[in-house]
């Protein structure tokens, strides 16, 4: 039998990534990843991270084969560092600037924003990269540049704004640069847009000016997943809803209802989705404002459903999934208690429209209790989800 060190470098990577695969957890939903970002961005790295590092210093021949490939290639850099140390990010930067080559061994990364894209644009340009996890980008005004040359030029294809208050000039350009951009999930910290100068007027955010940022990636864009941090107070950001018709390759929507629909009359939803559109998930996040069951006996349920789905065959004929989940508490006489989370029944006549339209609806009510990260792997859910 060959030894450890014996075996070909890239079977040891295989053995070695294997090695970092945790217990096994339930994914997350989109709705719980912003919370998950912002809690493992103030984190340590996981226990497995930190003894597989180790085990490579103390070896020498897996230490220069392994050390830098392997833990340079999905970096997660947290938001603070130790007292009287260097944030992590800067020293991450400065290691790259000692060693250029470590940027070739970046795929993937995770970093925080606190002052300034200034600080981590460079990431956009590695030539390996593939996807970006950014926490806290919150600009107002664009980065600058020489010309535009950089504009379409970036390899991301994965892109997460997690707790993002960037405004629409500073969106927009970011945006901009990744050449053909696959995924996003965008998590809007809404009340960062009121900041204005002196006395100018507050640019309220609006999913217009969200829109009008992506422009960029309409033809190339297949998911989009669109969240906002848990409200300050109820109604924080509605407005008129989202119009995605242009965006031609979209093929899966994450998304709360807030955005979907907005203050809108609820019919019409479909006008703004695109035709390419497979999969679309909606979360009630503001159970104060708006339910899915409603107090009435025409329409016991958002209604706004049933009318995306008779639309589906002309407007959405790939359209095969719906998902919609709400907390909303619903109370059980029997019990005296609130109903936790479970399948909705749908209504026989709700039930025989999406069979007919060939779509699977599924509709999940009642209280969940968020995900006690101090209790599971964040970075394993992370990963899986």
């Amino acid at each position: 039998m060959a030894r450890l060190l014996d075996l070909p470098a890239e079977v040891i990577l295989l053995i070695v990534d294997y090695l970092q695969t945790g217990t096994k957890q339930v994914p997350l939903l989109f709705h719980e990843l912003g919370d998950a970002y912002c809690y493992a961005i103030e984190q340590d790295p996981s226990p497995i991270v930190k003894d597989l590092h180790s085990f490579l210093l103390a070896t020498y021949y897996l230490n220069g084969l392994l050390l830098q490939p392997l833990f340079y290639r999905n970096i997660f850099v947290r938001r603070y560092g130790r007292h009287n140390e260097p944030a992590p990010l800067q020293q991450l930067n400065r290691s790259l600037e000692k060693d250029p080559s470590l940027e070739e061994h970046i795929i993937s990364a995770t970093l925080p924003c606190d002052d300034s894209i200034y600080d981590l644009h460079r990431f956009f340009w590695f030539s390996n990269i593939q996807a970006l996890a950014i926490h806290k980008f919150s600009d107002w005004e664009p980065l600058e540049f020489e010309d535009n040359s950089h504009i379409g030029t970036s390899p991301v294809e994965s892109l997460k704004l997690i707790d993002c208050g960037a405004q629409e000039e500073a969106l927009a350009a970011v945006l901009s640069w990744p050449a053909a951009l696959k995924t996003l999930h965008y998590d809007a910290d809404q009340g960062e847009w009121e900041g204005h100068y002196g006395d100018e007027p507050a640019k309220s955010w609006t999913c217009a000016a969200f829109v009008r940022a992506l422009q960029s990636q309409r033809t190339t864009l297949t998911e989009l997943t669109m969240t906002r941090p848990p409200l300050v107070h109820e109604g924080l950001g509605n407005g008129p809803r989202i119009d995605l018709s242009e965006f031609t390759s979209l093929k899966t929507l994450r998304i709360y209802h807030v955005f979907l629909c907005g203050w809108d009359d609820p019919h019409g939803v479909w006008k703004g989705l695109p035709r390419s559109l497979e999969v679309l998930e909606i979360f009630y996040d503001d159970t104060d404002l708006t339910t899915f069951l409603l107090e009435s006996d025409d329409s016991p349920y958002d209604t706004s459903i049933l009318d995306l789905i008779q639309h589906k065959r002309l407007h959405l004929p790939y359209l095969h999934t719906v998902n919609i989940h709400s907390h909303e508490a619903i109370f059980d006489p029997e019990t005296d208690q609130f109903l936790p989370v479970r399948l909705w029944t749908l209504p026989s006549s709700l039930a025989h429209e999406a069979e007919s339209a060939g779509v699977k609806l599924n509709v999940w009510l009642g209280y969940r209790d968020p995900p006690d990260f101090k209790k599971t792997d964040v970075f394993e859910l992370l990963k899986i989800s």
